[in-house]
């Protein structure tokens, strides 16, 4: 992909920190985040430590009085704090993370888009595996949390452009790990299936498990019925992504039904929690099955 002129990454700012292999310009960073990112472990931690950490941030912002009142503050606060930039950092460098964002690359650059959004992609490692596989096309981040991070992850690349609200009509929209992070995920569903042109695609990367806080068991009543609340809206389920499986492709019809979406949201909320017990107990009972037929 073509790329605006630069040196070397070290060379486009003052200083720079090495963190586990990631080149972070201390030039754009405020006193708080360096002393924040001054603090990390040396080498980088396991997904499970950077989970607890991120835990840890959600707890103490639940105890300042105004957030614990607020819930808009609450998110306000919680995601503009460094954990993400931790966060950021982590996907960058965590083969996992990055594998599963080159196998969605390589998928969306089977559709040839002319316009592809990453909603909620403020790090821009998604979108630079993107603006890399699709060099002639759009790839816009809409991120209501842009950092000065960020927009410096993807300044060398002139197909990448950030925006704060939707737009104009888009030919793949990409929402992964965002909609178990809001309290009304299916409007914000249908926003984005809103902002794509009819025969479109939306792949949704959801997580609707307790895996950190942030993730809001409002949202859990999803976990295995958000395709069918999807179908309602008018969205064709596509299927799955070979190399990251809890990535859900949809095809976007002519037109979208609001109500029905709505009802089978509503359905959604009374059996979707009795569809997680159905599930969690057939699996426990699988793995009760296999263990024990291996001990004999």
């Amino acid at each position: 992909v073509a790329k605006r002129p630069a040196t070397t990454e070290n060379a486009m700012y003052e200083s720079t920190r090495n963190i586990w292999g990631y080149q972070v310009p201390l030039d754009l960073l405020s006193t708080d985040t360096r002393e924040y990112l001054s603090a990390l472990p040396a080498d980088r931690p396991s997904v499970q430590w950077i989970w607890r950490e991120m835990d840890r941030i959600w707890d103490e912002m639940l105890l300042r009085p105004e957030a614990r009142h607020d819930r808009r503050i609450l998110f306000e606060q919680y995601y503009s704090h460094p954990v993400w930039t931790l966060n950021g950092i982590f996907t960058a460098t965590d083969p996992e993370s990055m594998a599963h964002r080159v196998a969605i690359a390589a998928y969306v650059a089977t559709l040839s888009p002319a316009h592809v959004v990453d909603y909620g992609g403020g790090f821009g490692s998604l979108s630079r595996v993107l603006a890399d596989r699709l060099p002639g096309s759009r790839v816009e981040i809409l991120e209501p949390f842009a950092s000065a991070l960020g927009r410096a992850a993807v300044a060398t690349y002139f197909n990448i452009v950030f925006s704060s609200k939707f737009g104009e009509l888009c030919d793949v929209m990409i929402a992964q790990d965002v909609l178990e992070h809001v309290e009304q995920p299916i409007d914000l569903a249908i926003k984005m299936a809103q902002a794509v042109k009819p025969g479109g695609y939306l792949i949704f990367a959801n997580c609707f498990w307790p895996v950190i806080k942030c993730h809001l068991p409002t949202t859990f009543y999803l976990r295995h019925c958000f395709p069918f609340v999807m179908r309602g809206l008018g969205l064709e389920f596509v299927g799955t992504i070979d190399g990251a499986a809890h990535a859900q492709v949809y095809r976007r019809q002519a037109s979208l039904d609001l109500k029905a979406c709505h009802v089978r949201a509503r359905s959604a909320k009374v059996f979707g929690p009795a569809l997680n017990f159905a599930y969690g107990a057939a699996g426990f009972l699988r793995r009760s099955l296999r263990n024990g037929a291996g001990n004999k």
